[in-house]
């Protein structure tokens, strides 16, 4: 059921990185230069741009995120997400990359690259403008940060163009043991236009109070909590609560882990508000468009 992106008519689809212009990338490269490592470490292909650090090779990929409104499937959002490759190729987890790093000032370095380089290969593609654009922000990276939370990425998106209020930064809000630090830095987010999704909600120590007291623009619900209303039908009113709770703060509500139709079919009832998940589409490097998305 792989779905693809809508364009709206009129719009003009570019497949190659010209539309990222050279200034722009070099503005860039000279914030991050300014950590101490490489000088210019994002990297303009002929189709996309890549980024490097040491022996670490980066890539970006997209996954949408649909709209359940109107019983229709309709891209609402793209989450980034990072592949890495070491010189000879092979792959590894991003998780287990950083979780290797040990220095605080390179895995604030990192946690920069990565999302500034998802930002250039979105923005590349001339995605629709009201598609709009989640990041992780790294659990490390909150902990880390001296400055005031998202001053660098928001001299990005000035120099880009790109208004704060089109990002969602995605925070796993049990991986920051301290809550202060975590709602210090959401509200540095917030102030400067950013949404806030609180990601992975339902695993590990992951709790409503987190959610009273960040008030997140999203909730993305833990892939196994969709996986355990599949096989458990009994706990379905119970997700349905939940999902009820959520709204009434305020957070509109992301199914991930959509891997059936029939889980597909649980996010509805349970009232979800979007799904994600590798039964709707697969991460893609090039975004496609078509007319029209069918049901």
């Amino acid at each position: 059921m792989d779905h693809v992106l809508t364009r709206p008519t009129g719009d003009t689809e570019v497949s190659d990185a010209s539309v990222i212009d050279a200034a722009k990338l070099e503005y860039i490269n000279r914030l991050l230069a300014r950590h101490g490592f490489e000088s210019a470490p994002l990297i303009q292909h002929p189709s996309r741009i890549g980024a490097r650090h040491e022996d670490w090779r980066f890539r970006s990929v997209f996954q949408p995120i649909f709209s359940l409104q109107d019983g229709r499937l309709t891209p609402y959002a793209l989450e980034a997400l990072a592949r890495v490759a070491d010189r000879s190729g092979s792959q590894f987890p991003p998780t287990l990359m950083f979780a290797a790093e040990t220095s605080p000032k390179r895995t604030v370095f990192l946690d920069r690259l990565l999302r500034s380089l998802h930002l250039l290969n979105f923005l590349r593609q001339q995605p629709p403008t009201g598609l709009s654009l989640f990041l992780n922000v790294n659990a490390q990276h909150l902990v880390n940060v001296n400055e005031t939370h998202g001053s660098y990425f928001a001299d990005v998106l000035t120099e880009l163009g790109v208004p704060a209020g089109r990002i969602c930064l995605e925070v796993v809000e049990d991986a920051v043991s301290d809550p202060a630090r975590l709602l210090e830095a959401i509200k540095s987010y917030r102030q400067l236009g950013f949404r806030i999704a609180l990601d992975d909600f339902g695993q590990g120590a992951s709790n409503l109070e987190r959610v009273w007291l960040l008030e997140p623009d999203y909730v993305k619900l833990d892939k196994r909590l969709m996986r355990l209303a599949l096989m458990r039908p009994d706990l379905r009113d119970t997700l349905a609560q939940l999902v009820d709770i959520l709204h009434l703060h305020g957070a509109r509500v992301i199914s991930e882990g959509i891997e059936s139709g029939r889980q597909l079919d649980i996010a509805r009832e349970v009232g979800c508000d979007y799904a994600q998940g590798y039964h709707l589409a697969m991460p893609i490097e090039t975004l496609q468009y078509s007319a029209t998305l069918g049901n």
